[in-house]
């Protein structure tokens, strides 16, 4: 984790600090106590200690420590949190607090957004955050089994999603520009069939032979996709791939 990334933690603590021990915060935790005997049980004054119940001292000690026992305690404490979350606004914000140390892990599996849309790791974090009280905020209600991993399954599957849109896209423009620098030097030399047709057979060597084969049908002699993927029996994805394969090579 580097300093860029820390920022929107530091910033989220700070806040976190200021509203912990507020009446807001004793306010909530007294409405949630009231329907969750879990959350009674805590002895919690507000939510500032109901999260340290979810995940230990704020040096991390007592979660380091715990037994499995302990966990199991936790994780039921934070289900029932969950589930009654809607009693107060506050109550969701705190699950997201809860939630940091597993959003920190999310984020490194995620190799911090490395491939994504984001400019770096702090804005990609912040994404993670943004992300986890968006679950939050709209599981509050339910009542589910594995809460914790729940969420954070759902925090990592949309972050996941959003990386490979990025990189679809990325590779989408990059063979659009590929398909417009080949038509380019098509023209350069005669018309675009024409110098197409001569370059295929100068790199026939350096080309496979299936995907030049597909260019070259595709592009030279005018065959749809769709035409030739039902003489060929392939998908027209797969001829696509093999087509822009050979495009690509031929501009290398």
């Amino acid at each position: 984790m580097t300093t860029d990334a820390l920022r929107p933690l530091d910033r989220l603590v700070e806040d976190w600090e200021a509203r912990r021990h507020s009446q807001a915060s004793k306010e909530a935790l007294r409405a949630l106590a009231r329907l969750e005997p879990d959350v009674a049980r805590v002895g919690a004054v507000d939510l500032g200690d109901l999260v340290e119940a979810l995940v230990g001292s704020p040096t991390g000690a007592a979660r380091a420590g715990r037994e499995p026992g302990d966990r199991d305690r936790a994780a039921a404490l934070f289900r029932a949190t969950l589930r009654s979350g809607s009693v107060h606004p506050l109550v969701p914000r705190a699950l997201v607090q809860a939630l940091v140390p597993g959003l920190i892990g999310v984020a490194r599996r995620l190799a911090w957004g490395q491939g994504g849309e984001w400019a770096g790791q702090g804005a990609f974090f912040v994404d993670t955050i943004t992300t986890a009280w968006e679950v939050v905020e709209g599981w509050c209600g339910q009542d589910r089994t594995y809460a914790v991993l729940d969420v954070l399954s759902a925090v990592r599957c949309r972050l996941r999603r959003r990386i490979r849109r990025h990189h679809d896209l990325l590779r989408t423009e990059r063979l659009a520009t590929d398909d417009e620098r080949l038509s380019e030097s098509a023209t350069a030399g005669g018309s675009d069939v024409e110098e197409l047709a001569r370059a295929i057979e100068r790199e026939r060597l350096r080309l496979d032979a299936g995907d030049a084969a597909v260019l070259y049908a595709h592009r030279v002699l005018g065959y749809s996709l769709s035409e030739l993927s039902a003489c060929s029996g392939h998908s027209r994805r797969f001829l696509a791939a093999r087509r822009d394969r050979a495009a690509s090579a031929l501009i290398a």
